[in-house]
Parts: structure tokens; sequence; C-alpha cells
């Protein structure tokens, strides 16, 4: 099962979660039922952000990918959700700020 179906399956069961502290004021219950929500959103973004990626960037390390690609991907990778199915777009990378002009540089670990 690849990665994107394992955060699908987790969005699959969250429908069948439920708040059982009817409380209203620290409500751990509800605080952890949201926050469980927020980590399936954000597991999903950062999977598909380095799915569509066809190189090696930072922590998005791909075995079939090794190089940069700096021409091609030298971009922010941004997703929306439209009605609950996640909308990638992208917007350039600014290099230029108030004092200096900042180069991109490989990173080696």
């Amino acid at each position: 099962m690849c990665i994107r179906d394992s955060i699908r399956e987790c969005r699959q069961e969250y429908q069948d979660v439920y708040v059982d502290d009817p409380s209203r004021t620290f409500n751990t219950d509800l605080q952890q039922t949201i926050e469980t929500r927020n980590l399936i959103d954000v597991a999903e973004t950062i999977a598909l952000g380095a799915l569509v990626r066809d190189e090696f960037r930072g922590a998005h390390w791909r075995k079939e990918h090794q190089e940069r690609k700096d021409e091609e991907w030298l971009k922010h990778t941004l997703i929306s959700w439209d009605d609950g199915e996640p909308s990638i777009f992208y917007r350039p990378v600014i290099l230029e700020g108030e004092n200096k002009t900042y180069e991109p540089k490989e990173r080696s670990y």
C-alpha cells in the first residue's frame, strides 16, 4: 500500500471518530480529535508535495530522483482543499531580499 493510500485510509477511519467527553471547557477529548484531523491533513499535504516533485530537495529524498532540478522546481508547492480534495498549485521563490540576493545551494548531510 502506498503512503497516499494509507493516509486516505486514516482519513476514512477518522469519519467514525466521536468525542465522548461532553464538557464544554478544557475538553481534551475534543482537542485531540480536532488535532488528529489536522495531522491527517498535514500528512497528506507533505506526502502529495513530495510525490509531485521528481527531484531530490531537502528532506524530500527520492531514490529514483537523486538530483535537484532548480530550472523546473525552484518554486513553492502549495495545496488548497477544494470540497475535501487536495488541489496543488505553485508560487515562485523570491530570491531577492532587502539587502542581498540569495543563491540556492545544495544541502549535503
